[in-house]
């Protein structure tokens, strides 16, 4: 089969990265289509791609038997002809239009549903409006989970317990973020995170990209700063979230990860109103128990007591495993890391 692969992103291979992997383990003829990109941090070169996959073609393929990657339906134009799959990354399949020509990977049965709601499909809303068919679906899992069952790239530290601050913030939405809290909020809390870890003997990692366009203060404050320059897959966030012993992160994907691994973590609630919007937004941002707020698995503290939180802690909690079960299976489908391998499972199967 000829499976292509949007690979001009480098936040792509979060999410195709064990799909492309696993195709090429199969014997599949795996085309990964490249074009400049310029979106800061973002950009990918060829050579990387040949040294990640040597196996792999780079270009364009006239036709492929599948496409697979994330948020497919936002470039559209720039892919071949051929079967479409949306890969799931970081609960980003719940802000999918209905589109009933491309097959659905979500990561679980809560976000099929919890999109569907959303979306009033399948929702009888009576008769001036006609029930919205479900498009093709599949429960396959969130592949971006197949980098824990992979050795880690980035090298441990020795004899050092780590805090991971894990950093997909401050974007560039709402002036409050980009202002105030950049400048001064922010400093407040990376201080206390400093002192928390010089306190307790730990060493104070920071994970950054450079689409985040960090203040220049904010490695000083670091022991380490850890990007993803030079990986693909697994991605660099893996490797680091498997040897900490806390991970601190802005109510991103680190969520996610660090729940699957058991590591205990506190998620930094900030307003977001340019999100009100978003499919899932209360589920994903808000709710408790929700993603970023469960007991025994996610702690979810405001931002303006999150300074206070970090001089006040004297240790850390331990994640629950029967929470984190629930949890992994609620937002994730599964506990293993054998996801891309349900994905090419089901584009064989459809072939």
């Amino acid at each position: 089969m000829i499976l292509a692969f949007p690979a001009w992103r480098r936040g792509f291979f979060k999410a195709t990265g064990g799909p492309i992997t696993e195709a090429l383990r199969r014997g599949h003829e795996v085309w990964l289509i490249h074009r400049p990109d310029d979106k800061p941090g973002e950009a990918v070169t060829r050579e990387e791609l040949k040294a990640a996959w040597p196996a792999a073609k780079i270009g364009m393929p006239r036709r492929a038997n599948a496409l697979l990657g994330p948020s497919l339906h936002a470039y559209l134009d720039r892919l071949p002809a051929g079967k479409k799959y949306a890969l799931d990354l970081a609960w980003e399949n719940i802000s999918l239009p209905v589109c009933l020509q491309m097959h659905h990977c979500w990561a679980s049965q809560h976000q099929a549903t919890t999109w569907a709601l959303s979306h009033y499909v399948g929702v009888d809303c009576g008769p001036m409006m006609p029930v919205r068919a479900m498009p093709q679906g599949s429960i396959t899992g969130s592949p971006m989970i197949d980098a824990f069952g992979w050795p880690p790239l980035v090298p441990r530290s020795l004899g050092t317990e780590v805090v991971l601050m894990a950093l997909k913030f401050p974007k560039d939405s709402g002036l409050w973020r980009r202002t105030w809290y950049r400048w001064v909020g922010y400093r407040a809390l990376v201080q206390a995170i400093r002192r928390f870890c010089d306190r307790m003997g730990m060493e104070f990692v920071i994970k950054t990209r450079e689409k985040n366009r960090d203040p220049g203060w904010l490695a000083g404050f670091a022991d380490r700063v850890v990007t993803d320059a030079g990986m693909l897959w697994p991605y660099a966030a893996a490797s680091v979230i498997r040897e900490a012993a806390l991970v601190v992160h802005f109510q991103s994907g680190a969520a996610l990860e660090a729940a699957f691994m058991g590591v205990p973590q506190v998620s930094i609630h900030l307003p977001h109103p340019h999100l009100r919007e978003y499919p899932g937004h209360a589920e994903v941002y808000e709710a408790s128990p929700g993603m970023q707020s469960w007991p025994d698995v996610v702690t979810g503290i405001g931002w303006e007591s999150a300074p206070g939180f970090f001089d006040d802690l004297g240790a850390w909690g331990v994640v629950d495993p029967l929470a984190q079960h629930r949890y992994v299976k609620r937002f994730l489908g599964f506990d293993d890391c054998k996801v891309s391998q349900r994905i090419l499972d089901l584009v064989e199967a459809n072939a």
